[in-house]
């Protein structure tokens, strides 16, 4: 794979930052359709809830990287902080974008529950991109395998352990995005059919069908951090806690709805 796509002097293009910026391009458009049933009643009110997506999600997205794999204020942590083709991990966003999107919400006096639907169909469509991007940089790399579907790591620079250039192993980026694609088209279909009167159904969906690719998922991953507590990983454990989002997020939309 090719980390960095076209050289220029000084000038580097990295197929990580390119795919990431054409899978914001489409999850953006996306939403772009979707702004007057949010209640976003101008071009501000759109372009302020941008930013706060992409501030957040980098945000946190970059935060939990650096907290899984890097040493507090050791060189790695200095060149994975203004690292322009790796050091992102996709499950700070679950943490960090809800937050700002309930602030967001509450700012401008519109549902959250329903731009959180909307948003929670967007994430698996950029993460689509992301992936490809993770691919062309060798990070979020599998295990060994000798599967037929296997994939080696030539470029020292890629993300891949120098010992495993060569070695054939697990296409995790791929997986992750082929789940990624069949999410994304379910939450869709299942926004068209939720958004005049039950909202909150589809981001529940997705944090609970994320949760579980991803806890399976690490099973072939060659770079999970161990959560210390029954074996599991960093990412598994996340991706628990994001199925118990999910079924807490049901539970508060219920009592919420339920007559009294």
């Amino acid at each position: 794979m090719r980390p960095v796509l076209f050289a220029l002097g000084p000038f580097r293009l990295y197929g990580y930052g390119l795919m990431i910026v054409t899978g914001a391009f489409f999850a953006f458009w996306f939403l772009r359709t979707r702004t007057a049933k949010l209640g976003l009643k101008t071009d501000d009110d759109f372009w302020i809830l941008v930013n706060v997506i992409l501030i957040s999600g980098f945000g946190g997205g970059r935060l939990l990287y650096i907290l899984e794999y890097t040493r507090w204020f050791s060189r790695d942590f200095w060149l994975t902080l203004v690292s322009p083709s790796h050091g992102f991990s996709v499950l700070g966003g679950f943490i960090s974008v809800p937050l700002a999107l309930a602030l967001f919400a509450r700012w401008k006096r519109i549902s959250f529950l329903r731009v959180f639907d909307t948003v929670c169909v967007m994430a698996p469509l950029g993460h689509v991109f992301g992936r490809f991007g993770c691919l062309l940089a060798g990070c979020c790399h599998g295990r060994p395998t000798d599967v037929p579907w296997a994939i080696r790591f030539t470029d020292p620079a890629s993300q891949v352990p120098q010992v495993w250039l060569g070695v054939p192993l697990h296409p995790t980026q791929l997986y992750e995005a082929a789940g990624n694609a069949v999410i994304a088209l379910c939450l869709y279909q299942l926004l068209k059919r939720t958004e005049n009167g039950r909202p909150g159904l589809v981001a529940a969906s997705y944090f609970a069908a994320y949760g579980v690719l991803r806890f399976f998922e690490e099973y072939y991953r060659g770079d999970t951090v161990p959560l210390g507590f029954l074996g599991l990983t960093a990412g598994q454990g996340l991706g628990v806690g994001l199925v118990a989002f999910s079924i807490g997020l049901l539970t508060w939309r219920y009592s919420c709805t339920r007559p009294s």
